[in-house]
């Protein structure tokens, strides 16, 4: 691959998408994970002789993903993190889908209301409740119903349900649900210290186990680091977390609500209800 990258002059623009499976011998191949370690490291070592722009997306491990290959200095604008689109871009967004996408007819207000005060912003929901819309705007000829809105709520809650479903695939419910404990008193945004959600995991797990699971939590972006605290990184998520616990596992954290290092670290302010 490398060989191939070297052919030539031309500029070149790469695009490499989960990138946080790097330096992951359980997730990548060992041919695909040497291919990948070749290529980046002719990159960062300049030896292509060409312009190069690597363009690399992925959840918030992806760095120390890149530290697994020995490449650890980034410039200051070189890592960007991606989080919910402000109010007036996602109508921009949402009123283009619907009327030049949907064929819309009439004013689309209500129905942007409607939706971005279930979506906030972050562009993955928007897309589980902008295909039913589109869907919906197509049989009914571009017609606008209260029927057809209600139908559309339904169906992007059910896709945004089964988003977090898929986030969480490969943990067992009651992994799910330690994590959600340790949660479970958080405003939404909120930030929780490792040593809170450890104490959670240890209830159940042992040491080695728990770490193991907190890692995953990170790697499969149900958890994210931010200013060396964690947090839930889409609030919805996070209330999906606490539904899903058990009444008795919900009850239990309102007893040790007084543990020491039970604390909140912080709180963003903004995210969804």
């Amino acid at each position: 691959m490398k060989t191939l990258l070297q052919k030539g002059r031309d500029p070149l623009l790469l695009t490499l998408d989960e990138a946080q499976t790097l330096g992951k011998n359980e997730v990548l191949p060992p041919d695909q994970a040497h291919t990948a370690s070749s290529v980046l490291n002719a990159i960062h070592n300049g030896k292509l002789n060409k312009p190069v722009l690597l363009l690399a997306a992925g959840l918030g491990t992806t760095p120390e993903s890149f530290r697994s290959f020995g490449i650890s200095r980034f410039e200051g604008n070189a890592l960007v993190q991606l989080g919910a689109l402000g109010k007036k871009a996602e109508r921009a967004v949402l009123r283009d889908w619907l009327t030049e996408d949907g064929g819309a007819e009439g004013d689309t207000t209500a129905w942007i209301d409607s939706v971005t005060r279930e979506t906030h912003g972050w562009p993955q929901h928007i897309l589980s409740y902008v295909k039913p819309a589109l869907s919906q705007l197509h049989a009914a000829k571009g017609e606008m119903t209260a029927e057809g809105l209600n139908a559309v709520l339904e169906a992007g809650r059910t896709g945004r349900a089964a988003y977090y479903k898929q986030r969480a695939q490969g943990f067992y419910r009651k992994q799910l649900h330690c994590i959600a404990r340790s949660i479970v008193d958080v405003p939404a945004g909120g930030r929780v210290d490792h040593a809170v959600i450890m104490s959670s995991l240890l209830q159940d797990y042992g040491h080695d186990e728990a770490e193991k699971i907190f890692r995953r939590a990170l790697h499969k972006g149900i958890l994210d680091e931010r200013d060396n605290c964690f947090v839930v990184p889409i609030p919805s998520m996070q209330k999906w977390l606490v539904l899903i616990m058990p009444v008795s596992r919900k009850r239990k954290c309102c007893l040790d609500r007084s543990e020491p290092g039970a604390e909140i670290l912080g709180q963003s302010s903004k995210g969804e209800p």
